[in-house]
């Protein structure tokens, strides 16, 4: 119910308002809208790029660590 009267009286707050507020308050949240939008689109790729990273961490401590085992392997085996 609370939601329904402050949109009534958002409505009719913004027809009482001159047309260059009215301009200017299409203007803000237009800004607002894109600034959130560019927001959450470089949370997006600061996610994909730690996914990347752990992802090539965990390919590069597979890779040391078989290289590793090789030479201690090798290693064991020569004394």
């Amino acid at each position: 119910m609370h939601k329904v009267i402050q949109l009534f009286s958002n409505s009719l707050y913004i027809k009482n308002m001159p047309l260059s507020m009215k301009i200017h308050v299409h203007w803000m949240n237009l800004m607002k809208n894109q600034i959130i939008q560019k927001f959450q689109s470089f949370n997006i790729l600061k996610k994909m790029v730690a996914k990347q990273k752990t992802h090539f961490l965990n390919h590069l401590m597979k890779k040391l660590c078989s290289i590793g085992s090789k030479c201690l392997a090798l290693g064991v085996g020569h004394m």
